[in-house]
């Protein structure tokens, strides 16, 4: 189980560096249509990072009933 949580927060700790990558360059663009398409990717990517947080939770509380069998 510990595999899988640490393989959740590695992935979220990607979406986010991927977040501030796709800010930065819309940021730096000078053609609105590039600006909203890494804009729409940064969105994209908070998606991501939204649904991968989910999981965790799920899997934390999942892990937390299994250590209360356990006992």
């Amino acid at each position: 189980m510990q595999q899988i949580l640490d393989g959740i927060l590695e992935a979220i700790e990607d979406e986010m560096k991927a977040q501030k990558h796709y800010q930065m360059l819309a940021e730096n663009a000078a053609d609105p249509k590039v600006k909203k398409f890494f804009e729409q990717l940064k969105k994209d990517e908070e998606d991501h990072e939204q649904a991968l947080r989910t999981r965790y939770e799920a899997f934390m509380k999942l892990q937390a009933a299994d250590q209360r069998e356990n006992i």
